[in-house]
């Protein structure tokens, strides 16, 4: 079963004032620059001219192992932050628990 773990198109479509798509395409361009550089996307979220893809879904199933737990117990930190109007830039959380995954084996 796919899980969607984050849907660029979904956030889009939340509103079509336009600096809110401009803030959601400034945390997703982040957000993408994050999983590529740290290797745990398998496909790229790219177009060949490489811009976002605004088609593009991060799942389960084109995440790394890693990717997931990143997901799955991390990424809610950053996104809450950023609902309480932090600045999507701060990575830290995201850097942190990355950092923790990779130091741990995964629990089953």
């Amino acid at each position: 079963m796919t899980i969607i773990r984050y849907s660029y198109p979904a956030m889009l479509e939340s509103s079509k004032r336009v600096s809110y798509r401009r803030q959601i395409n400034h945390l997703t361009e982040v957000l993408m620059r994050f999983l590529v550089d740290n290797e745990l996307l398998l496909e790229s979220p790219y177009n060949a001219d490489g811009s976002l893809n605004e088609t593009f879904l991060v799942t389960n199933d084109n995440l790394t192992d890693d990717g997931n737990r990143l997901f799955r117990e991390y990424f809610a930190r950053w996104s809450d932050r950023l609902d309480r109007g932090g600045d999507p830039e701060n990575i830290t959380s995201l850097v942190k628990g990355l950092a923790k995954i990779r130091a741990t084996p995964p629990t089953t």
